[in-house]
């Protein structure tokens, strides 16, 4: 039982020194600069070398003994102790004499004895400097004594599970230092390797103790598979409790990267993105964090003094790059909609210098017909007509109005057409009072009702009524225009010249917040034209 287990702790040890050198390597290679120190490369080096010593000549004391002789001066200079070449020199004399002893070169009465105190009075002094060495916290304080009593009992009490636990000293010395200092920032990757590896190991030797001998080879790996499967649901769980418990992660880098796309997708404003990415980043990290108008996210020290690791660093990279990404979209999409509000403020001048001549010629011919039979009513629509030029001549360059004025427009121009179309015209306007100061683009109304004229006063010989209607809902404004002729055949897809600038002018105002709809309601024979905007 103790040599299984003995095998299973060295090979373990003996895997994660390799895996955290190659951990190590990988992190030059992408450029992280604070990695460059002979200590890194010495610790996973002679670290590993023990292990693989422990596994090849476990019972050679004096073998050991000289391996072990690379700790003190490694472990000094991990807490930063003094004294560092004197406990360098001090252990390779210890060294030199064990392995002088082992090949009888030199023959020492109580070899065991007198080295093995020189060895754990170069410890003890190694540990006592380092405990008082500036930056020792209480938990590298507590190890390190723990050490200082551990390594003298188990060297002279010679019990195995003692013997045990003093050679992996290595690993836990190292995970707990590099955890309360944050000396390896690719610490969580190992953790997470190392326990794959762990639980993979156990359950490969606790399968092959109990696989009956003599079976074939198919049975066993047809028997494995479950075992398989199960290593691989608890690793994955093992990697999920280690993030949420140990590392203090609320999601994993996959979940992470969702959240913060599905929140911040909606976000149509540049100040609304970078405002609730900044919320999400210190939520996601539990740190403050700032965010650049490039989209570059910064995480200060965490309040409760866990560290960021590798993948926290490189799960904020991925998000800097999405949130830059998405930052380039809303400012292509801003330009977008400037170019199409340049050009709808074109068209809108092009519209309006359109409906002067041929509006003026069609209230001239009404004027005409009107004066032999209805003098007074030509009278009147000449002023309503002359409203409506003072009205186009006064705000030619105006963008946006209130809508007082731009209903105030509408009745003029619908009085002269009253004169046209006369009996077969009536018209309703409904406006709340609380929209009434409500800016909106100018001419946005006239377009809709022009086209309800067109599409219903003038192809029926029945009366039209024309509903006008301006309401509040919620943060938006609604303005409808309503007419129960017969409409045209297709309503939703009507791209007349008007209509278009008109949804083209919302869209480079207000975005996806400004929409046109157009709707035939059969069953009562009205068609409806809808305009939403925000206020």
């Amino acid at each position: 039982m103790y040599r299984t287990i003995s095998v299973l702790i060295y090979t373990f040890g003996l895997a994660a020194f390799i895996g955290l050198f190659a951990l190590w390597t990988r992190q030059l290679r992408l450029g992280r600069t604070e990695l460059r120190s002979w200590l890194y490369p010495a610790i996973f080096i002679t670290s590993s070398a023990w292990f693989g010593l422990n596994i090849l000549v476990p019972s050679h004391y004096f073998v050991l003994l000289a391996g072990a002789c690379v700790f003190p001066a490694l472990l000094g200079k991990l807490f930063g102790s003094r004294g560092i070449p004197f406990v360098a020199l001090a252990s390779a004399v210890i060294a030199a004499l064990s392995l002088l002893h082992t090949v009888n070169i030199i023959t020492l009465t109580h070899a065991q004895r007198d080295l093995s105190i020189a060895y754990c009075a170069v410890f003890a002094w190694t540990c006592a400097t380092a405990a008082r060495a500036p930056g020792s916290g209480r938990t590298s304080v507590i190890l390190l004594i723990v050490i200082m009593v551990l390594i003298p009992v188990a060297m002279f009490t010679f019990g195995d599970w003692l013997s045990l636990l003093m050679r992996s000293l290595p690993l836990p010395v190292l995970m707990v230092h590099s955890y309360s200092r944050r000396r390896f920032l690719f610490l969580d990757l190992f953790a997470k390797w190392g326990s794959n590896f762990a639980v993979a190991l156990i359950a490969l030797t606790v399968w092959f103790s109990l696989l009956p001998a003599g079976l074939d080879p198919i049975y066993s790996a047809l028997l494995m598979l479950p075992v398989l499967w199960g290593v691989f649901r608890l690793c994955r769980s093992l990697g999920e409790l280690l993030d949420r418990r140990v590392l203090g992660r609320p999601y994993s880098p996959a979940e992470a990267q969702r959240v913060f796309l599905e929140k911040l997708q909606g976000s149509e404003d540049e100040a609304v993105l970078l405002r609730e990415a900044h919320t999400l980043a210190e939520h996601i990290f539990h740190t403050r964090a700032s965010v650049t108008p490039d989209g570059v996210i910064s995480l200060e020290d965490r309040p409760d003094g866990r560290p960021l690791f590798s993948e926290d660093l490189a799960l904020v990279k991925t998000l800097s790059e999405m949130l830059h990404f998405l930052l380039e979209n809303r400012r292509l999409e801003a330009k977008r909609r400037a170019l199409l509000l340049d050009a709808s403020r074109s068209e809108l001048k092009a519209l309006r210098a359109q409906i002067n001549p041929h509006f003026l010629f069609n209230a001239l011919n009404t004027v005409a017909g009107l004066i032999p039979s209805n003098p007074e009513l030509a009278e009147e629509t000449v002023e309503k007509l002359a409203e409506v030029f003072r009205y186009t001549l006064q705000r030619s360059e105006a963008e946006m109005e209130p809508l007082s004025q731009e209903l105030d427009f509408i009745r003029a121009w619908l009085d002269v057409q009253q004169a046209r179309f006369g009996q077969r015209l009536r018209v309703e306007i409904e406006a709340e009072s609380d929209t009434l100061a409500a800016r909106v683009p100018a001419m946005t109304l006239q377009p809709l009702v022009e086209n309800a004229l067109k599409h219903g006063v003038a192809v029926t010989s029945q009366p039209c009524l024309v509903t006008i209607r301006a309401y509040l809902r919620g943060d938006t404004l609604v303005l409808t225009v309503t007419d129960t002729g017969p409409g045209p055949k297709e309503p939703a897809s009507d791209t007349g010249h008007g209509l278009k600038n008109v949804r083209e002018r919302l869209s480079g105002y207000y975005g996806e917040r400004g929409r046109l709809t157009l709707s035939r309601d059969h069953t009562r024979h009205i068609t409806t034209a809808t305009i939403e905007l925000p206020v």
